[in-house]
């Protein structure tokens, strides 16, 4: 990860909102700008997840091959810096596009999720269980948008004209946010102990309202969430150096007093459990 990436923050113009919306609803597509580390930043028309997707993720318990697949395509875009067009690991295509901004991987615009043929694939009703999940599998798939390949290719082309346009207006750019440098600063530092928004508003000299109106009103967050994230993510990297460490060691390790919190606010969060996360690291 290219640690100067990480000092600078990625500024969306509040009109990138309106083209993905714009672009959303003309495709009848989820449209969806995510950062360059996968976590979804805007969304156009704030479309949900279809049917069939939230049956493979939830019903099926295959979240975790899906965001597998999506990593994997997003190291391909980002290694290649054009476009795709890709299958999932349930048969579904899905579009990615890297955003390249100056020079610097700032994202990926993302569009899906359709079809191209009427049948399910096999490889999708090969993870059904019974009759009923299949009648539910072809249901929810027969309701996908179905989309040729000429369509595809001419959405590609769309959606570099998009990324184009977002990069000229400078409509997406980087710059260093110097109170959010510091605040990420004070988290890293105190993470592990009973820290509170008021601790950090008075080390950096600022009212309790004034952090919390800057984290919500330009980053659409919160600082507990910012904490609990920092928490997790030392957990992540906890496991990854000792994968065999109980779940209790590696929630005290990351500043979580409680395990069984810490194992729902990670599941919440992550998608997984604590132990399918561990058992993933330990089988590497």
């Amino acid at each position: 990860m290219d640690k100067h990436n990480n000092i600078l923050e990625l500024f969306l113009n509040d009109e990138v909102q309106k083209l993905l919306d714009n672009f959303a609803g003309l495709l009848d597509l989820r449209v969806t700008f995510y950062s360059r580390f996968g976590m979804p930043i805007r969304r156009g028309k704030a479309m949900p997840n279809t049917d069939f997707c939230n049956f493979i993720q939830n019903d099926l318990d295959l979240l975790e091959s899906c965001q597998h697949i999506d990593q994997l395509m997003r190291d391909k875009v980002t290694e290649s810096c054009t476009p795709i067009a890709y299958t999932c690991h349930a048969g579904l295509r899905e579009i990615i596009a890297p955003v390249i901004i100056g020079g610097r991987l700032a994202g990926f615009l993302m569009a899906g999720q359709f079809r191209t043929t009427d049948t399910v694939p096999s490889c999708a009703l090969a993870v059904c269980r019974n009759h009923a999940e299949r009648e539910k599998m072809q249901q929810s798939f027969a309701a996908l948008p179905k989309l040729s390949n000429e369509r595809q290719e001419a959405i590609i082309g769309a959606l570099q004209m998009l990324i184009d346009y977002i990069a000229a207006r400078e409509l997406a750019v980087f710059r260093p946010d110097p109170l959010k440098s510091m605040i990420d600063k004070y988290i890293d530092e105190h993470y592990k102990e009973d820290v509170y928004l008021k601790d950090v508003a008075a080390a950096l000299n600022k009212s309790i309202s004034s952090v919390a109106q800057f984290l919500r009103n330009k980053y659409h967050t919160c600082f507990k969430d910012l904490l609990i994230e920092r928490k997790l993510c030392a957990a992540e990297e906890y496991w990854k150096l000792h994968p065999q460490a109980s779940i209790r060691e590696c929630a005290e390790a990351a500043g979580f007093k409680d395990q069984f919190y810490f194992s729902r606010i990670f599941r919440k969060k992550r998608d997984l459990s604590p132990r399918q996360f561990r058992a993933k690291w330990s089988n590497l």
